[in-house]
């Protein structure tokens, strides 16, 4: 492990990259958050420097040589329009091209370590998919992502690029979990679409385990998936859910039903990726939660407390 340095971490506002920010501030490194209104941001984590979206970032992006790339809009804040699609693109790949340049202007060696996630993949059915898996562009989201990998990878040679390939995020109170378990507490959980494609679920405290060790680790080079050792079928992981909340697990809705109700979005529930974390296991990478019964055991637990 490197000694911790000054680290940039693009979309520190998030869900994902405050966790990350924290852990870091908590290792020793210096963090500098990015934010389109720094100024307020020192309220939100005062123990860290805050930069803007302007000039301002490719310098703090070139002194540090370090840097966690998060940003980008959410892709559940709003229906998936032809114009918003291209609002997620431009919002990921702009800012990486200028993130893998600036780091390019850093006098040592430099690292990015920069997000993706599963859609890249394709619909992969039962196909197993290690690390070195192409990007596909068959997925609307995928082709987004696929820019957004493309955009990293173009970093110059002296910057270590980190791909991290996030799965299905669980984690409390935000995202996946309270998206897929809510419906089961109410009574009108249902297994989304087939039932046997092949969910790429990963606990929040690993996502933040594997892009700190990617950060810190030299080993780590390339695509990286970030998700837990045991993919788990829709039908495994709704059987789960529902027994955590005390529910049957309902009916089947179709995926023709999945799609009229989410548009394009639905590709993220209905279509199937069973992706494998080789490069994590092989570099010694030991997952807290490792199985769906312990991560959504423990997620209830931190959702009652």
């Amino acid at each position: 492990m490197p000694d911790p340095g000054r680290v940039v971490v693009t979309g520190a506002h998030g869900w994902i990259g405050d966790r990350v920010g924290a852990a870091l501030q908590e290792r020793g490194w210096a963090v500098v958050g990015v934010s389109r209104t720094p100024s307020k941001a020192g309220s939100h984590r005062p123990g860290w420097t805050w930069v803007g979206t302007g000039p301002e970032l490719d310098d703090a992006v070139a002194e540090a040589g370090a840097v966690v790339n998060l940003a980008g809009r959410n892709v559940f804040e709003q229906r998936w329009t032809p114009e918003y699609v291209e609002t997620m693109r431009r919002s990921r790949v702009d800012l990486t091209r200028r993130v893998a340049a600036a780091l390019g202007r850093h006098a040592g060696t430099a690292v990015l370590v920069s997000a993706s996630g599963f859609t890249v993949c394709g619909d992969a059915g039962e196909t197993e998919l290690p690390d070195d898996t192409p990007a596909s562009r068959d997925l609307v989201l995928g082709d987004v992502y696929a820019d957004w990998e493309e955009a990293a990878l173009e970093a110059p040679a002296s910057v270590r690029v980190v791909v991290a390939r996030l799965g299905v995020v669980l984690g409390p109170d935000h995202g996946a979990f309270d998206f897929f378990r809510r419906p089961f507490l109410t009574g009108r959980g249902s297994v989304l679409g087939p039932g046997d494609q092949w969910v790429p679920w990963i606990h929040v405290d690993d996502v933040v385990g594997l892009l700190l060790a990617g950060l810190e680790d030299e080993r780590y080079r390339g695509v990286v998936h970030v998700v837990a050792p045991d993919p788990v079928r829709h039908r495994e992981l709704a059987a789960e859910l529902a027994a955590s909340a005390g529910a049957a697990v309902g009916d089947v809705e179709p995926v023709a039903s999945v799609r009229a109700r989410l548009g394009p979005a639905a590709e993220m529930l209905v279509t199937s990726q069973r992706m494998v974390p080789r490069r994590a296991l092989e570099h010694g990478y030991r997952f807290r939660h490792p199985r769906l019964d312990g991560a959504v055991a423990d997620l209830v637990v931190r959702d009652r407390a």
